[in-house]
């Protein structure tokens, strides 16, 4: 079920704050009986705040929510800034082109390909990094039979200057639209020996940068169209026919390893992140928490291309099983407390509202007090977060917590 808005929480905190000390005043033309400081709490109201620095009791990371070829958008990048070279490429293979088409729309007779005359391959730009100028995309013809298998080093005898098909340059203005290469009819010189089925690679030429490609799964897929000619009865009329990917994809170099105590969030494919804590007692019972505030420390900086940035939420889980949790919904206004965005480098604290979760465990205790971090979207990017664990010392992840302990009413 959906949690309730912190800042509501943090106002009937407020007013009750509030409440309390006006009311606890001597009224003068009260009678005798129930006058201050008689029915008073002989305490002045206490606010506590508290960095829990040791209640992760475990953590977890887990890879593999979603897969490249399952990821909404595909990520295209190179970067040589740190002095080797990083980079991913989207790979799309598209289905059988048939050898009889239609005459015309309208029409229910078919025509043989006799001859094909060109090719066009429309390439969906999603996103990229502003204020970058002179980015150009290469398009290179790769193996049809390119597959969830198929590795970054794997393609690399396909991407040179033999099997260049052409380049597109990405226009500086442009941040989402079509770019379209028209390719001749020798461009797939395997295209009937393998059943008339190609397949294109897609390669940033511009460094230390990055674009976000459509793919199939977000609705934006690539198309390549096959223009042909059709035999009608000793007539040649032309035709086109154009295909989405069968599968489409994007692969990148391996990352650098990271820290053995660390735990990753993001990346490709999307890791998630557990912590499971444990609350005081003196939080869990009859306190009111005002305001929490979940404290990650990077183990290094953000990886991913460069201009890039990583979105990572917070959420809590309905049950705790491990890598297959499921999470508990998110209203849509609570969404921008319980997420940041992270710049590719960046090595600053990170910090998350979870107020209304950590009430949540003070009010049902059947709620698991475990936390699941994770990229928005997932897959979509290389980008990748890599926190301090419970086990990492100066670096662990902390729980900040404000709380009003309970008021002991009629004690003297």
């Amino acid at each position: 079920m959906d949690v309730r808005r912190t800042t509501f929480g943090v106002a009937l905190a407020g007013a009750a704050v509030a409440a309390l000390v006006l009311g606890c005043r001597e009224d003068l033309l009260a009678p005798a009986t129930g006058t201050c400081p008689d029915f008073c709490p002989p305490e002045q109201l206490q606010v506590v705040d508290s960095i829990l620095l040791d209640n992760v009791v475990s953590d977890s990371s887990f890879a593999g929510y979603v897969l490249p070829y399952q990821a909404g958008n595909l990520q295209v990048y190179r970067d040589s800034s740190a002095g080797g070279e990083a980079g991913s490429r989207a790979i799309l293979s598209f289905p059988q082109f048939a050898d009889t088409l239609l005459l015309g729309a309208t029409d229910t007779t078919y025509g043989s390909v006799v001859a094909t005359d060109s090719f066009a391959v429309e390439i969906p730009v999603r996103g990229r990094n502003l204020g970058v100028t002179g980015l150009e995309l290469a398009v290179y013809r790769i193996p049809a039979g390119v597959d969830s298998f198929t590795t970054y080093s794997d393609l690399d005898p396909y991407f040179t200057d033999s099997t260049l098909l052409g380049t597109v340059a990405v226009p500086d203005t442009l941040v989402s639209g079509n770019l379209t290469l028209q390719l001749d009819s020798l461009a797939f010189p395997g295209f009937a020996a393998d059943g008339n089925r190609a397949a294109v690679g897609v390669a940033l030429r511009a460094t230390n940068s990055y674009v976000q490609l459509g793919s199939y799964e977000g609705a934006a897929g690539a198309v390549l169209t096959r223009y042909v000619q059709l035999d009608s009865a000793g007539t040649v009329v032309p035709r086109q026919q154009g295909k989405l990917p069968l599968f489409d994809s994007f692969v990148a170099t391996t990352p650098p390893a990271s820290p053995a105590s660390a735990r990753a969030i993001g990346g490709t494919p999307s890791s998630r992140t557990m912590l499971r804590f444990t609350l005081p007692p003196r939080i869990v019972d009859s306190s009111t928490v005002v305001r929490a505030t979940l404290l990650l420390l990077p183990a290094e900086p953000v990886y991913g291309p460069p201009g890039d940035s990583l979105a990572v939420i917070v959420q809590g889980l309905a049950a705790d099983v491990g890598a297959k949790s499921p999470l508990r919904s998110v209203s849509p206004d609570s969404v921008p407390l319980l997420l940041a965005f992270l710049p590719v480098g960046s090595t600053d604290t990170i910090r998350l509202d979870v107020t209304d979760l950590v009430i949540g465990w003070t009010t049902d205790g059947t709620r698991p007090r475990t936390f699941a971090l994770r990229a928005v979207p997932e897959g979509n990017s290389v980008a990748e977060l890599r926190i301090g664990s419970a086990a990492s010392g100066a670096l662990r992840p902390r729980l900040q917590v404000t709380f009003i302990p309970p008021l002991r009413l009629g004690e003297r």
